[in-house]
């Protein structure tokens, strides 16, 4: 509890220091030329462990450029997109702001009121980040945001010691896997734990990967804009692999009524060889797993599937970053990017590794101390093509009240894949912003 109170105190006092340099502007200048104080409107939770990175990072960069200075208002929560509507439908918005890739912020990205930052975005700088992180995020292809982290959504953990115990390879198909589930069974094990009681699990953690796998990123785009179907044959496969690893007893009984939590506290307590979740999961499983079981896990792409055009992926969604208003110009604008790419670019990535966050950023790893488990995920991701997760681009009316809710219909077999692709479509095409656009 100290440690956050002292971190909160830190951002508070940092936050305190740029409002008063705002009013000060005549008498603070550099070497570098006149003060620019640009306004700062950040998602941000002060008293949360995981900007901890935070304070460091404005210090450091404090250091580097006196001239330029932040005057930031942090918000947390609903409040923040409340508060943020509020400004975009004013017109007035602040020069820096915290802003997703998708839906989530539609609401300033759909009034053109976020600057594109391609013409700042040169191969040299491109280089050095996770390949991933520059898909189009707007409809002519626009990038508006350096995400420093990824979410990224498949991952399939190993129980090694339980693998050894039962004399198990590594799955390198789905097949393989199905094959396995008779051995682990007669032995009292769950093959693949999985919980899915919130309906989220299977969508974002599975559906989503394996669309990408059916399908492919373009054939992803062309259904979200109405050029192909959600009722075509990649999303319905994608449904009947589901609906197969249910079948083959893969999962646990009850999967649709096990909480995400419950799944892999089990997986730590021994009770499963393989955990479906995702990448942000390790932390968890550090932190209640005994430190001998933790060193023999093992992190792996989802196994191939039948049927497959794109190997070895997952799916992911950017993380949350600073944007720019596209008013900016001029002087404001060259200090909104000179902040932009030093938080995100290599001195505020090497700082928020070594707060525990692996960056989108390309570091070299091994000057940080990393657990075996997390020097995995890194090879992994770095490795991986991702697709998108679906609830990130499609309208959450349509994902929560009928996608997600059908997926576990499918899973118990009140609805085919067929069904559910064609219900979906339907819903999509009459209501989905996607198709308006």
């Amino acid at each position: 509890m100290m440690k956050r109170m002292a971190v909160a105190a830190l951002c508070a006092a940092l936050s305190c220091t740029a409002v008063f340099a705002k009013g000060q502007q005549a008498e603070s200048s550099s070497g570098d030329g006149e003060t620019v104080t640009l306004s700062v409107y950040m998602q941000f939770e002060q008293a949360n462990p995981q900007y901890e990175y935070w304070p460091v990072t404005l210090e450091a960069f404090a250091q580097k450029y006196p001239h330029i200075k932040l005057d930031f208002e942090y918000v947390s929560g609903e409040q923040f997109h409340d508060k943020f509507q509020a400004m975009a439908a004013a017109g007035d918005i602040p020069d820096l702001f915290t802003c997703y890739a998708g839906a989530r912020s539609a609401y300033i990205l759909d009034r053109g009121a976020v600057k594109d930052l391609r013409p700042y975005l040169t191969d040299d700088f491109k280089a050095n980040f996770n390949a991933a992180i520059w898909a189009p995020q707007g409809p002519k292809g626009e990038i508006y945001l350096v995400s420093p982290n990824m979410a990224v959504c498949t991952v399939v953990y190993v129980n090694t010691k339980l693998q050894r115990e039962l004399g198990l390879s590594t799955p390198q198909t789905l097949e393989d896997l199905i094959a396995q589930v008779p051995a682990i069974r007669e032995a009292g094990y769950t093959p693949l734990m999985f919980g899915n009681k919130g309906q989220w699990q299977a969508q974002s953690l599975l559906l989503s990967m394996l669309v990408h796998r059916m399908g492919g990123s373009e054939w992803f785009d062309r259904a979200r804009v109405g050029t192909a179907k959600f009722s075509d044959t990649p999303f319905v496969d994608a449904l009947s692999v589901i609906k197969r690893m249910v079948d083959t007893q893969l999962f646990p009984p009850g999967v649709n009524q096990l909480e995400g939590p419950e799944a892999w506290a089990a997986f730590v307590q021994g009770k499963a060889v393989y955990l479906l979740d995702a990448g942000w999961r390790i932390s968890a499983l550090k932190s209640a797993a005994k430190a001998e079981d933790f060193a023999q896990y093992e992190a792996l792409a989802f196994p191939a599937v039948p049927g497959e055009i794109v190997h070895g992926s997952s799916a992911a969604t950017l993380g949350e970053a600073l944007a720019m208003n596209a008013k900016l110009s001029g002087a404001k604008a060259d200090a909104a990017w000179k902040f932009l790419s030093f938080i995100y670019g290599a001195e505020g990535a090497d700082i928020l590794m070594k707060y525990g966050t692996v960056p989108t950023y390309k570091l070299d790893y091994g000057k940080y101390t990393l657990d075996n488990l997390n020097r995995q995920y890194i090879d992994l991701i770095n490795s991986q093509s991702m697709g998108l997760v679906i609830d990130a681009v499609m309208d959450g009316e349509g994902v929560n009240n009928l996608l997600n809710p059908g997926i576990q219909a499918v899973m118990m077999g009140t609805k085919t894949p067929a069904q559910l692709a064609e219900e979906y479509e339907g819903w999509v095409a009459a209501n989905d912003s996607n198709r308006r656009k």
